[in-house]
């Protein structure tokens, strides 16, 4: 059997995940310290014809330093093939300065199945204002001026905002798969979803690549759970490509202290 349906579908979950946590980031010093804590989601990751893996998303304190991170791993049929294993892993500080957060990304990695080829690194010196990353055995340096965030570290500044506020459209600089994107989002007001935690009423929210793009995102949050994504799918050319389903949830809705600590097993 080919893994190709697998191995799509998973590296479609990284972009959903990226779509769905740059959402409402309209201000990078956003986040109030009491807001931030960790927590721990699990996604089912398909589409209308099969279910081909699944994705965990987890945040911990290590030391000084926050870590992010992203695991899409292929479930059944599809784990024989050996392919469709993604990690993504965002190391960032946290500062308080007026009783706001403000998250700094310093480090992000991402790994598809152990291929050189497809690796990412990337380092960010905020004394410089610049961001250097390696692909493909090309190391570039560019320098930023605007707040620019990793696919991952934005998370709990969009879980904040949509706590915090409520407008039409937002964008954000966003590093991704190499390059810095412009990101567009639109609220697309409230729907009713089922879940395995039950019916819940969320905010839907469109997303896409500036400049004119054949792919979008929608996501659905969840007020009830801390606004986490219950559900993200993604489209090509308005044809469903993917999507995830919440089947698990570690947070400080559902347990006391968030989620267990970071482990890279």
């Amino acid at each position: 059997m080919s893994n190709q349906p697998a191995t799509t579908l998973l590296k479609v979950a990284s972009v959903c995940l990226l779509s769905a946590m740059t959402a409402f980031t309209a201000n990078i010093a956003s986040a109030q310290p009491a807001d931030f804590t960790p927590f721990e989601v699990e996604y089912d990751v398909g589409n209308n014809m099969i279910s081909a893996g699944s994705a965990k998303l987890q945040l911990a304190k290590q030391g000084d330093e926050w870590v992010y991170s992203l695991k899409t791993t292929p479930t059944g049929v599809f784990k024989l093939t050996g392919k469709g294993k993604i990690q993504e892993i965002s190391v960032f500080s946290a500062t308080s300065a007026n009783d706001k957060l403000e998250l700094k990304p310093q480090r992000y990695t991402y790994r598809q199945d152990e291929e050189s080829r497809r690796s990412v690194d990337a380092w960010f010196d905020w004394d410089e204002n610049q961001l250097t990353y390696k692909r493909r055995g090309e190391e570039i340096t560019e320098s930023f001026s605007d707040p620019v965030l990793d696919r991952l570290s934005v998370t709990l500044t969009v879980m904040d905002e949509l706590k915090k506020s409520n407008f039409d459209s937002a964008q954000l600089q966003v590093f991704d798969n190499g390059r810095v994107k412009t990101m567009m989002f639109s609220n697309e007001g409230t729907e009713k979803v089922d879940t395995r935690m039950g019916p819940l009423e969320t905010i839907r929210v469109k997303s896409n690549t500036a400049g004119g793009s054949t792919r979008h995102t929608i996501t659905w949050f969840a007020p009830e759970l801390d606004y986490v994504p219950v559900k993200i799918e993604q489209y090509k050319r308005d044809k469903l490509v993917a999507r995830l389903k919440l089947t698990k949830l570690s947070n400080r809705v559902t347990q006391e202290g968030g989620a267990k600590p970071y482990s890279t097993k």
